[in-house]
């Protein structure tokens, strides 16, 4: 009884509400130590506590552990910590934490965990014992890096806190193994924790942070110090903005935020997804180095500095205009627009799609190195000098003549044009479709790239009964051109 009481008096000394004073072992000496772990180079989960994930393995109750006794070096190190966001196996600090006895699972829903993390808690069935290591151990192999850290008694430690979150751990004092006084870690040290990088890999080759997390850390460095090396994903949350600055080595997933606009000086290194945002223009200087995906979003407006690496999704937005000279190096879909025109100097590396949009004009001597789709557009005429690396689809559309500088690596598609006659120097790679005019007034090298017509029917024989012609008719009578085979297909692409 006074063990228990002796404890509890402990307790109430080391976890005062959320707020706890925890103690680290470690091999590592202070000129060492907290810098590294202030500058974010510190490597946790090497010891005792890697069983648990990539941790800061702390107890709160220093007296008699085999921390007091040097087992994991021969220095200890004092933090501060906030344990609101940790899941509190001990009820008693659960009740100081949250105000009243939570258990693990109500601990989880209160943190908002994912429904699946919460049914595994709820499903770890261990024999009731005085140490509660023997759930929180089982419970670490899914929590590690969702939640902040953990809090157990185990057998070896006794009250234990598994630091996940080290942003929440603030050191402020340390002492070698056997000294009675603490030496006060000074704030000028501690300042240098605002100036932390964030550049790193954070991912569980590190340790687990949640992006929300991350995020508040990225805003309070100085603006040249926001680098993230991995990915980040906001998919369909609440965030609203993020830091200037920002610099993202991977992919940065926006789809569905609550983001209304992005920060100067943003840079992408792999895919930037914004779809279905709110966002309504893109900033000055964006740089992306894969993908920028806008689809459904509403953005409106495109600056003329602007470089995309891969592909530039701009389907069923807003956009009525683009910029001059702007270069998008995969493709550029702009199908089901209001843009009406493509600017001067436009220069694409893969396909242009332009599909069911309001084009009405293509600008002079533009390259496409892939293919260009105008299918269903209002446009009525092509530009001189126009060459496109792969497939030109015009079906649909209002033209009436091609080019006679005209070049196209791949196929044609004059399909419901009102083309009937194409240029003697006309330069296609692949097949002309959907042709209606006078083959006979047509070179033979490019009748050469049009489908074969079927054969003209047998005349039917003389003196044949009704039912023998009808007959006749259905087994040597004309056969659908493939052009209307195509069209079939045409109706369904519409449908």
């Amino acid at each position: 009884m006074i063990r228990k009481l002796i404890q509890e008096i402990l307790l109430a000394e080391r976890v005062y509400g959320s707020q706890a004073v925890v103690y680290h072992g470690s091999h590592s000496p202070p000129d060492v130590f907290v810098p590294a772990l202030l500058n974010d180079t510190f490597e946790p989960g090497q010891g005792e506590g890697a069983m648990y994930g990539k941790a800061l393995y702390c107890v709160y109750d220093l007296h008699g552990t085999q921390t007091a006794s040097g087992k994991y070096g021969d220095y200890i190190y004092k933090f501060k910590v906030n344990l609101y966001g940790f899941i509190c196996f001990d009820p008693e600090v659960a009740q100081l934490v949250y105000k009243r006895p939570l258990t693990p699972v109500e601990q989880a829903q209160e943190l908002g965990l994912d429904e699946v993390l919460v049914e595994k808690l709820r499903k770890i069935n261990v024999e009731v014992s005085e140490f509660t290591s023997d759930v929180a151990l089982p419970a670490s192999k899914f929590l590690k890096g969702k939640v902040k850290g953990l809090i157990f008694t185990g057998s070896r430690d006794g009250r234990v806190a598994v630091v996940y979150d080290q942003t929440v751990a603030v050191p402020f004092g340390w002492k070698e193994v056997g000294d009675k006084s603490w030496t006060v870690i000074d704030k000028s040290s501690l300042k240098s924790a605002l100036k932390r990088s964030a550049s790193g890999d954070w991912t569980a080759e590190k340790y687990d942070i949640d992006p929300i997390t991350l995020l508040a850390r990225l805003s309070k460095l100085p603006v040249d110090k926001r680098v993230v090396k991995g990915d980040l994903e906001f998919q369909y949350t609440d965030i609203t903005s993020l830091p200037a600055g920002l610099q993202v080595g991977g992919d940065l997933y926006l789809t569905g935020a609550k983001i209304t606009s992005l920060p100067a000086g943003l840079q992408v290194g792999g895919n930037l997804d914004l779809d279905s945002t709110k966002i309504t223009s893109l900033p000055a200087g964006l740089q992306v180095g894969g993908n920028i995906s806008l689809s459904k979003s509403e953005v409106t407006l495109i600056p003329a500095d602007l470089q995309v690496g891969g592909n530039l999704y701009l389907d069923f937005t807003k956009i009525t205009s683009l910029p001059a000279g702007l270069q998008v190096g995969g493709n550029l879909y702009l199908d089901s627009t209001k843009i009406t025109s493509l600017p001067a100097g436009l220069q694409v590396g893969g396909n242009i799609s332009l599909s069911k949009s309001e084009v009405t004009l293509i600008p002079a001597d533009l390259k496409v190195g892939g293919s260009l789709y105008l299918d269903r557009t209002k446009i009525t005429s092509l530009p001189a000098g126009l060459q496109v690396g792969g497939s030109l689809d015009l079906r649909g559309t209002g033209i009436t003549s091609l080019p006679a500088d005209l070049k196209v690596g791949g196929d044609i598609s004059l399909m419901f044009t009102g083309i009937t006659l194409l240029p003697a120097d006309l330069q296609v790679g692949g097949e002309i479709s959907g042709f209606s005019g006078d083959r006979s007034q047509v070179s033979s090298r490019l009748v050469a790239r049009m489908p074969a017509l079927p054969p003209p029917p047998l005349p039917p024989p003389p003196g044949s009964s009704k039912d023998a012609m009808a007959a006749w008719k259905a087994k040597y009578g004309p056969k659908p051109l493939p052009e209307l085979r195509m069209l079939r297909c045409l109706i369904k692409d519409y449908l």
